[in-house]
C-alpha cells in the first residue's frame, strides 16, 4: 500500500478521493494545523496561558454541537502526573510503583 501511495502527492490522492465523493482530508503536522486557512476561518485554535510553559496554542475540537459544546477544560497535564493514580487503579503496590519510576519505566511527579 505504501509504494502506491507514494506514486502519488497528497495533492493528487485528495483530487481522486474528492472526485470520487470519499470524505478525506490530510494529515497536517502541527505547524500546519496551526496555520490552515479552514482552522483558522472556522477560529479552531485556542489560546491560554499554561501554568509550566506560559502562552500556548492549541487546536479545539473540530465538531460542534449545540446542546453539548466541546471545550478544552485545560492545559495538558505533566508528563507523569497521573501515572501514580493510574497504576495504583491497576492495583500496583506502592513499592512496585517507586520501582518502576527508579528504573525510568514510568515517570512519576510528586504534588
Amino acid at each position: 500500500m505504501a509504494k502506491i501511495i507514494k506514486e502519488r502527492s497528497t495533492a493528487e490522492w485528495l483530487q481522486r478521493l474528492d472526485t470520487s465523493d470519499v470524505p478525506s482530508a490530510p494529515v497536517l503536522r502541527r505547524g500546519e494545523v496551526i496555520a490552515n486557512e479552514r482552522v483558522v476561518a472556522r477560529k479552531l485554535i485556542a489560546e491560554f496561558d499554561h501554568p509550566n510553559i506560559g502562552r500556548v496554542r492549541q487546536a479545539k475540537p473540530a465538531a460542534r454541537f449545540d446542546r453539548t459544546p466541546a471545550k478544552i477544560q485545560g492545559p495538558a497535564p505533566r508528563i507523569g502526573k497521573h501515572s501514580a493514580i493510574i497504576l495504583a487503579e491497576l492495583r500496583l503496590a506502592a513499592r512496585e510503583i517507586e520501582r518502576l519510576a527508579a528504573e525510568k519505566v514510568v515517570r512519576l511527579v510528586k504534588t
